[in-house]
C-alpha cells in the first residue's frame, strides 16, 4: 500500500500498534482523476480506511490494517469470499 501511495506522490505516515498498522496522508490538490483511482486502490488493499477534508488541513486519508490478518488471502481482507 505504501508503495502505491509513493506513486501516486502523496506523503504518508505510518504507526503501529498491538496488533494494527495505521497509514495516514495528506491529499494534495489538485489531485488528477487518474490518480485518486489509484489513491482509493491503495487504500483498498486496507481493512478499513476513511477519508478527512477539512477546510483548515486539507484533504487526509487514513487506512487501518489488522496485522494479525493474512495479507495474501483476500478473503480474509473482505475482498472476496471465504469458502
Amino acid at each position: 500500500m505504501t508503495t502505491q501511495l509513493a506513486a501516486v506522490g502523496v506523503a504518508y505516515a505510518v504507526t503501529r500498534g498491538k496488533g494494527w498498522i495505521r497509514v495516514e496522508a495528506h491529499v494534495p490538490r489538485p489531485l488528477a482523476p487518474e490518480q485518486w483511482q489509484e489513491l482509493l486502490a491503495a487504500l483498498a488493499m486496507a481493512d478499513s480506511f476513511g477519508l478527512v477534508d477539512s477546510s483548515a488541513d486539507g484533504r487526509s486519508v487514513w487506512a487501518g490494517v489488522n496485522d494479525k490478518t493474512p495479507a495474501a488471502v483476500p478473503a480474509a481482507r473482505g475482498h472476496g469470499h471465504q469458502p
